[in-house]
């Protein structure tokens, strides 16, 4: 006897061990990193739980590109300007130092890898790797149920009841910023933020798949997130999810009337918000208020330091991860005296960092991919289904993150943080990998496209 070949059905149901391992590798990135559990050898890079996770990934990279699984020939502009991109990084390392010039300095060489290349590099996999609704769909919940872990351990932080909270060392106040905020396993609000909108938004678009128990269930849990972005006491992630509501209501297809859908949590925050007017100019972000100005203050005189920086060095820069270096040893006293009480600081803006640190070049090509990868939704717009989780709906789930990603990078530096930047790439590798596909119109991009496969068997008879 012979095993007959697979049908379509059987492909697509088969398990995907790339995408389970790119899943496990996502929360992992968030979770076990340094701060977990490393393995430290003088003069190499710390081994993670997350890095060796990451091997395989590589492999799988490694092994597409000779069986033409990856193809990096053909509609590859973004992954282009990456590579420039990425070749200016490590010119300016090799000019200013891969590591970092003293302990209490952040490391080059981290930065490259967590905020470009990283990220870079699962754009690429999910292009190649994460291509029908079963995949997609495998993702979606990953980031939605460990959206609802950051939800949880959020109120934990939040209500002091730090005993409760794993990994240990999120309670841990003598590591990481923002103690007083709901910082998740980032040890960093802003990041903590951008991961509970993450889970939020892929959670709005699971809804759709549900039904019954199961979608009441959904629906609850989607209640927990408002909260967890409160928790996080930082204007950039309200800021977002206000962004994030408007999207899903301006665009987002349901088949019903898409204020039912927000209607309870909407008049819960209405409640809650005219109940807590009094205290929106309070400068107590737990009470409630974000009139708080100090943060604001400590933002300008980054800004201007930035700005003397960048014009003393316009076209080379001074260096990746060589701000705060640069800027302590330079302009200490120069600068807004409420800069000199904050300590280290990053630079709060992440475009104006990149110019600082690598000079037009640098920001010119950074620029460039964000561009490109816009114009790639733009492009895909129309060419997907109107409906089903691989539908249009799909391309307003992947706009809105690259929203939220966009809009808190405005007041932070997040190339130090390898999940941040993950996610949006990993989202925008999915995006233009849809649309190639949707130029080579055959069996196989129809069901990456989630039509039915007994349709599309049918279609060929």
């Amino acid at each position: 006897m012979y095993a007959p070949h697979p049908t379509i059905d059987q492909k697509i149901e088969q398990p995907n061990l790339p995408v389970v391992l790119a899943a496990i590798w996502i929360v992992s990135a968030a979770v076990f990193g340094a701060n977990f559990y490393a393995l430290r050898f003088a003069g190499f890079l710390d081994i993670t739980i997350e890095r060796l996770i990451f091997l395989p990934i590589i492999l799988l990279l490694l092994s597409g590109m000779f069986s033409g699984k990856v193809d990096l020939q053909k509609n590859n502009t973004i992954e282009i300007f990456m590579g420039m991109f990425v070749l200016v990084c490590l010119i300016s390392m090799t000019i200013t130092g891969f590591l970092p010039s003293a302990p209490q300095f952040p490391s080059p060489w981290f930065v490259f890898i967590s905020g470009y290349l990283f990220p870079f590099m699962i754009f690429i996999f999910a292009k190649s790797y994460i291509v029908n609704e079963r995949h997609v769909l495998f993702i979606l919940h990953t980031l939605f149920f460990f959206g609802i872990y950051l939800c949880l351990t959020s109120f934990l932080e939040f209500a002091d009841l730090r005993q409760f909270v794993f990994p240990r060392y999120i309670a841990d106040l003598s590591i990481g910023i923002h103690i007083e905020r709901a910082r998740g396993p980032f040890l960093n609000a802003p990041f903590n933020g951008v991961a509970i909108l993450a889970g939020f938004i892929c959670g709005l678009h699971l809804l759709q798949k549900k039904e019954g128990f199961k979608r009441f269930f959904y629906q609850a849990a989607l209640l927990l997130f408002f909260p967890a972005v409160f928790f996080t006491l930082t204007r950039a992630i309200y800021l977002a999810m206000l962004a994030t509501v408007i999207i899903f209501l301006g665009w987002y297809k349901t088949p019903f009337p898409k204020w039912k859908m927000i209607a309870l949590p909407l008049a819960i925050v209405l409640v809650v918000g005219l109940a807590n007017a009094p205290r929106l100019l309070s400068t107590d972000r737990r009470a409630g208020g974000v009139y708080q100005v100090v943060e604001v203050d400590i933002r300008a005189a980054l800004l201007e330091r930035s700005a003397l920086l960048f014009s003393e060095k316009p076209f080379v820069g001074v260096g990746l991860a060589q701000f705060i270096p640069a800027s302590s040893q330079t302009y200490r006293g120069k600068t807004p005296y409420v800069i000199e009480t904050a300590g280290t600081q990053f630079q709060h803006n992440h475009l104006l960092g990149i110019a600082t640190e690598m000079g037009i070049p640098g920001i010119l090509l950074y620029l460039a991919i964000v561009i490109h990868i816009l114009r790639r939704f733009k492009q895909l717009a129309g060419k997907l289904p109107e409906a089903g989780i691989m539908g249009n709906n799909l391309l307003v789930v992947i706009v809105s993150i690259w929203c939220v990603y966009l809009i808190n990078n405005l007041f932070v530096e997040p190339s130090n943080n390898l999940f941040v930047n993950v996610i949006p790439f990993l989202f925008a590798g999915l995006a233009d990998g849809l649309y190639v596909r949707s130029l080579q119109p055959d069996v196989t991009s129809q069901v990456f496209m989630s039509r039915s496969p007994m349709r599309i068997m049918r279609s060929h008879v």
